[in-house]
């Protein structure tokens, strides 16, 4: 009988520290992330919400980013005020009741980046991109035991400028060992795969092919805002949901991501 008992014993302490080794061995850490032009609360236009019924609004706008459970939030074209009449903090009445940690980029006419999250962030800074109003809005997130790069990025549309800040998000983006870029690039789909033939991976054009973000009605270069990361991290489960908010501008992009 006690060598029965034993022979369980030792059985059990195997497996357990096989469940232990495989727990180990796959530390990946996977979350839900996305990013979302809002256009200023008002399908693209300036000057924040400009219907009468304010307040039934931005109830819908915090309960849908409460649904989203998103880990990592980015936003293009935040509005620091939510009305048109500047009496409701955006940020203070829609992010900061669900993130610990929110953070913007500067503020001009149209572009205002930010990234909101749970997870610690140290090192927030920005780089400008061809067009100087345009730029992205970074920072060094802990996620488990790596050190992640995150930036909220808005890519110029004129043409004048696009090419050339293109060229510099991608220098920028190959400085970094785990990197999540996400926002507006304003880009048809050849650029879009650009990105992945620069050896990142994509959300929008990639394994799931492109998705609708942009209220356009056109057929082809439908897919502007994407989600980029480096090799080691990996994309699942995209989609580009319709809000019922400012979908007559953009539609937001989220994805599942496995941080290896």
């Amino acid at each position: 009988m006690k060598k029965i008992f034993l022979l369980t014993l030792i059985c059990s302490l195997f497996f357990v520290g096989g469940t232990y080794a495989q727990t180990t061995q796959s530390s990946a850490v996977k979350l839900r992330i996305g990013t979302y032009n809002i256009g200023h609360f008002n399908c693209g236009k300036l000057g924040g919400y400009k219907g009468t019924d304010v307040k039934p609004q931005l109830k819908k706008w915090k309960k849908w980013i409460k649904q989203q459970k998103l880990a990592i939030f980015s936003v293009n074209e935040w509005n620091y005020y939510f009305d048109k009449d500047s009496t409701i903090k955006a940020t203070d009445k829609l992010l900061k009741p669900i993130y610990k940690h929110v953070n913007f980029g500067p503020h001009n006419t149209w572009i205002y980046n930010g990234i909101a999250t749970n997870f610690k962030v140290e090192n927030v800074r920005s780089v400008t991109w061809a067009l100087k109003d345009y730029y992205a809005v970074i920072a060094d997130v802990k996620i488990g035991d790596k050190k992640v790069t995150v930036m909220s990025t808005h890519i110029p549309w004129q043409k004048q400028y696009h090419d050339a800040a293109v060229d510099q998000l991608i220098k920028e983006m190959k400085k970094y060992d785990y990197l999540i870029c996400m926002g507006d690039m304003n880009s048809g789909d050849s650029v879009q795969l650009r990105f992945a033939k620069e050896g990142f991976n994509i959300a929008n054009g990639g394994s799931q092919g492109f998705l609708r973000t942009i209220a356009s009605k056109r057929t082809n270069d439908i897919s502007i805002d994407n989600i980029i990361t480096t090799k080691n991290i990996s994309i699942s489960n995209v989609s580009a949901p319709v809000t019922g908010l400012s979908d007559n501008d953009h539609n937001p992009i989220e994805a599942d991501i496995e941080i290896h």
